[in-house]
């Protein structure tokens, strides 16, 4: 993929508006990545990814309602079958990831200087430096 292709539209899905802003503060130094959705639980989520068709879903574990991440995560491949998912928490789950054929990578969020690389690499992005 060359630097001049298209903006990645990506959706954020993370209960905590302040680790949003982060994410969203990270990606931002590539101006190739757009964050175009966010969502706090499942349901939003499964609605943006099939609704916006993004290059990669950026995915915690501990969302609000009833069900995880890692739970959504089959089904918002489902609605999005093209997306990458990266399973972002501050739980060490990068067995359960591994497991689960619907998640892409895994971060834990105390890693979250890996975070812009990561999204890169998943989306076949050249880094920018």
């Amino acid at each position: 993929m060359t630097e001049t292709e298209t903006v990645k539209v990506l959706v954020i899905v993370e209960d905590e508006p302040d680790m949003r802003m982060l994410i969203k503060t990270v990606l931002a130094s590539d101006p190739r990545l757009e964050v175009m959705g966010e969502a706090t639980n499942a349901d939003d989520a499964i609605r943006l990814a099939g609704e916006l068709g993004p290059g990669l879903v950026i995915l915690d574990h501990s969302i609000e309602g009833p069900v995880t991440g890692l739970q959504a995560a089959p089904a918002i491949r489902a609605a999005a079958p093209m997306a990458k998912i990266l399973l972002f928490t501050a739980y060490d789950m990068a067995a359960e990831a591994r497991r689960e054929p619907a998640v892409d990578a895994f971060l834990r969020k105390d890693d979250i200087g890996k975070l812009l690389r990561t999204v890169q690499s998943l989306l076949e992005l050249t880094s920018t430096g």
